[in-house]
């Protein structure tokens, strides 16, 4: 946890560098926007590496929950996403799916700012309303699952309400063809997912117990909680890891709140200074993070 109280502290000095470089480039568009969309996928990369992580625990823990090593167990075709290592198994299917979903916003609402005519964005919001009715699908599938962990099921709940929320909108606006009503109607969805987001935050208790989880060993002596010294080690790894998506979500959450209040207020010199302030010190604090996790 050391790494990622010192990502804080590099901040100031980094996003002063990195406003350095803002200033000397040029981008098309509106490239407060263009630099919060790549912020903001800085921060998604982040959260697949972490969702990778989960999807091995998942399966460990379920399966040995229910046995399926034991081919006298009978065949459930609701399980079948753990009898495999391919794709995610329910609960991290539905995790990966919700912030696919909210990846597909973001770039959305930076497609409109940047200047997109409204044919690609209308075709990047069915991408977003197709994203969305898969999304809403893999949580009713996970809640099943969810059970064999209890702390996911108020997240995964939340999560359903925010993307039942949405998607009558989305759905609504991939019909239109103006640039104004795609600009009302996603400011119109922004609370559904800014309720998403936050839904994945609260899950991340849940995902680190099913990490925690996948290391103990049945009959393990070693230590006291059942987990050898070499996955403590390993879980602490997970932790940091785990740790550094919880702090790019929440900084996730403040830019996109400057994003949509500037997207309202139609990009007032102050709001552009905000942004850009925000996205900089998220596509900081990611870069820094993504440092601790490539350490060995």
């Amino acid at each position: 946890m050391q790494g990622v109280r010192n990502v804080l502290r590099l901040i100031p000095a980094a996003g002063l560098l990195l406003f350095g470089i803002l200033l000397s480039g040029c981008a098309s568009g509106v490239p407060e926007f263009q630099l919060y969309v790549q912020a903001y996928t800085s921060q998604h990369v982040q959260g697949q590496y972490v969702l990778d992580r989960v999807a091995r625990a998942e399966r460990i823990v379920v399966r040995r929950r229910l046995d399926l090593a034991n081919v006298d167990v009978d065949f459930d075709p609701d399980k079948a996403g753990y009898y495999l290592d391919t794709g995610d198994p329910p609960i991290t299917g539905s995790i990966r799916a919700s912030v696919n979903s909210l990846n597909n916003y973001n770039a959305a609402l930076g497609a409109l700012a940047s200047g997109e005519k409204a044919e690609a964005i209308a075709t990047r919001m069915g991408t977003l309303a197709s994203a969305l009715i898969g999304t809403a699908a893999t949580l009713v599938q996970a809640t099943g699952p969810a059970t064999f962990i209890p702390s996911a099921t108020k997240p995964l709940d939340e999560a359903i309400q925010a993307v039942n929320r949405a998607l009558p909108l989305v759905r609504t606006v991939a019909t239109y063809a103006s640039r104004d009503a795609f600009r009302k109607q996603l400011i119109a969805a922004y609370p559904a997912m800014r309720q998403l987001l936050i839904a994945m935050r609260d899950a991340t208790p849940a995902m680190y117990e099913i990490m925690r989880r996948s290391y103990v060993q049945r009959g393990s002596l070693e230590t006291g909680s059942g987990i050898s010294i070499a996955g403590s080690d390993l879980l602490l790894k997970d932790r940091e890891l785990l740790a550094g998506w919880v702090i790019l979500m929440d900084k996730s959450v403040e830019a996109m709140d400057v994003s949509v209040k500037t997207a309202m207020t139609g990009a007032s010199s102050d709001d552009l200074a905000a942004l850009t302030a925000a996205s900089l010190e998220l596509q900081v604090v990611a870069r820094q993070i993504g440092d601790i996790r490539k350490k060995p």
